[in-house]
């Protein structure tokens, strides 16, 4: 019974594959276009993200900078809250403002106890993270402040020692006063210290330093001396032979005091420091102007063992310091873009940071990099094949735009910082060297802040440096400085790059064309130029539907022009035709050995025989599988029609 549904079967199979096969590579071939807007329920409006530019962007790049931000609002145009994930929505709504789906997503994901993210366990990162795009939209977060600074707590990373020298390196006697009481040091001519500091203190292995005990930090020291000094803070990471010191430094007169606070802190994920949530929280905070020094020790020191995480770009934003500007410039890859060793993210996410800290500077690595990214930008405007978290913080951090209602701590929005005359977008460092303040109620790009005052950078000759070429490198420290290019203080020396585009068969160009993938990870020996790799022939898409469609439509042809053939074999298959000599009605084979039977009574002849009379084939009833099969044959012939 099974064989004989068989090929019925098969014919019926063959036909639906045809009909889905055409309906398959109908869709597969239409041109997609991108819809301007969104269903209803999204109360989307689609915007090019044309708002003010903080940077100035040339005019021949403008067109493609425009294509990014409307790449970008399609591709979150065209998702659902439910599609996006958290990064997503969050560096989204960083780059061009609040959205509903974007809104919806960070909403659906925040902890229904807290105001943190995700809620499956939040974390210091992804809360800070929001933090920042609800600066940039202007919107109220006082309660994400609150729950961050309840995850601020001290660092037991570091050692802390406190230095006391004397003027003229004299001999002195010093009184330690804490707790209510008074403890004594002694200082030799050789500045080491003897005496009984007491029990927040014991004497460092160099006997110079008297180094704090983890209880006593936070408490406030009171140091006198009879004669002329000065204390600072020194630390190390712990088990670490490298020692900083705070930039600030106190100093008295002969019997005066200074006052020394160990303040060390971080953002603990349980009982441990969380090296990249306090990066990202420590940005966050001082975007919304709250102090943030107290995170700069700890960041520093554990810097060596974070370096994936990039903290040079953040760092210099705290600090404005002049090794943290040079470390960013000179990790620099093929002079194009930043990619740290065994980063979790990517070229696109390192670059970014790079750019939000260079954000304002003249540094020529800035300017290389958003070369770089943008001959290598997809023809439909997006970054990383249409990825939203990667094109939305390149736009953030390379060319960023005013939104709607940012800024300003109170949620009610602020305007352009360098709309006011006399102020300007800068380092928090930097400002206060000069003498600003920091206002928070004023946008500004990347890690700068908005300075009361317009800090004035020197020119690289007022350093005593040089700008180095495009194709040289710097042997030296690298410094900002007012000049188009970065400023080295040491020697400007030619890149040796070698073509490793070539040998894996590609092409070194300026860039790469629509039919050219682009290969980061080999060099030219022309900085400026990319490797374009000529993109495979597609293995699968709409080729294979085409090929199938082909090899159904011989098979069906096939089929009909050898119908007869076909039922002839089926029904021999099952059995039911025989070649046989076929037997007259009423006339007996005549043989050797016939005998009449019994009762046989011979038929009268006549003299003109009459015609063999044939009697009428009784029609044997199809059965139901025959019936398929009739059926299925009809309708392979109404198709060839």
């Amino acid at each position: 019974m099974k064989r004989r549904g068989l090929l019925s079967s098969f014919l019926i199979f063959i036909t639906i594959g045809i009909f889905l096969t055409f309906a398959f590579a109908s869709a597969d071939n239409s041109t997609n276009t991108t819809s301007a807007s969104l269903t209803a329920s999204n109360n989307y409006t689609l915007t090019t993200g044309s708002g003010t530019s903080f940077v100035n962007v040339p005019s021949d790049q403008q067109g493609a900078i425009n294509n990014a931000y409307q790449c970008l609002n399609n591709q979150i145009a065209n998702k659902s809250s439910s599609d996006l994930s958290l990064q997503e929505a969050v560096f989204g709504m960083m780059a061009v403002g609040s959205k509903d789906n974007l809104q919806q997503e960070i909403d659906n994901d925040e902890s229904t106890s807290s105001s943190c993210w995700p809620k499956q366990g939040c974390t210091v990162k992804d809360t800070a993270q929001v933090l920042l795009a609800y600066e940039r939209s202007g919107q109220s977060r006082s309660d994400i402040e609150n729950w961050l600074t309840s995850r601020n707590s001290t660092s037991t990373d570091l050692n802390w020692f406190l230095e006391m020298d004397i003027s003229n390196n004299n001999a002195s006697q010093c009184t330690l006063t804490y707790d209510g009481s008074q403890k004594t040091v002694n200082i030799g001519n050789d500045m080491k210290l003897s005496g009984n500091p007491g029990s927040c203190f014991t004497f460092s292995s160099s006997g110079y330093w008297l180094l704090f005990r983890n209880n006593c930090y936070n408490k406030d020291i009171k140091i006198s001396c009879d004669k002329d000094f000065i204390t600072t803070l020194l630390y190390q990471k712990v088990a670490g032979t490298t020692t900083y010191v705070l930039p600030t430094t106190h100093s008295a007169a002969s019997l005066g005091s200074t006052d020394e606070t160990v303040n060390t802190q971080c953002f603990k994920t349980g009982n441990t420091c969380d090296y990249e949530g306090s990066l990202w929280a420590a940005f966050a905070l001082q975007k919304d102007g709250i102090n943030v020094d107290p995170l700069i020790p700890y960041l520093i020191a554990m810097s060596d063992n974070n370096a994936q995480y990039f903290p040079g770009a953040f760092l210099y934003s705290f600090t404005g310091a002049d090794d943290q500007y040079s470390n960013i410039v000179q990790s620099q890859q093929q002079g194009r873009f930043w990619k740290m060793i065994n980063t979790p993210y990517n070229q696109f996410y390192d670059s970014a940071l790079a750019m939000l800290a260079l954000s304002q500077s003249s540094a020529t690595e800035l300017d290389n990099s958003k070369n770089y990214f943008l001959s290598i930008q997809g023809s439909d405007g997006c970054w990383n094949n249409g990825n939203i978290r990667d094109t939305a913080f390149l736009l953030y951090a390379g060319w960023p735009r005013a939104v709607a209602g940012a800024g300003g701590g109170s949620g009610t929005g602020g305007s352009l910082c360098q709309a006011v005359s006399g102020q300007s977008c800068q380092n928090t460092v930097s400002c206060i060297n000069a003498g600003g303040r920091v206002l928070s109620n004023f946008q500004c790009p990347g890690f700068s802040v908005c300075c009361s005052v317009n800090v004035q950078q020197q020119s690289c000759a007022a350093q005593n440096g040089a700008i180095c070429g495009s194709n040289q490198q710097c042997s030296g420290n690298s410094l900002p400085s007012s000049d188009s290019g970065t400023c080295c203080l040491g020697t400007c020396v030619n890149q040796q790059l070698t073509d490793t585009c070539s040998p894996a068969g590609g092409v070194c160009k300026n860039i790469c064309s629509g039919t050219d993938d682009t290969d980061s990870t080999k060099t030219c020996t022309n900085t400026g130029n990319v490797c374009c790799i000529a993109q495979a022939t597609p293995s699968g898409g709409s080729s294979w539907w085409i090929i199938l469609l082909t090899i159904l439509i011989i098979i069906l042809v096939a089929l009909i022009l050898l119908r007869n053939k076909i039922k002839v074999w089926w029904f021999k298959y099952k059995g039911k035709a025989k070649v046989s000599p076929i037997v007259r009605p009423g006339v007996p084979p005549v043989g050797q050995g016939y005998r009449p039977q019994p009762g046989f009574r011979p038929q009268p002849s006549f003299n003109r025989p009459s015609a063999p009379q044939r009697m009428p084939a009784r029609k044997q009833p199809l059965s139901e599988k025959d019936r398929e099969m009739e059926e299925t044959l009809k309708k392979l012939r109404e198709m060839s029609k």
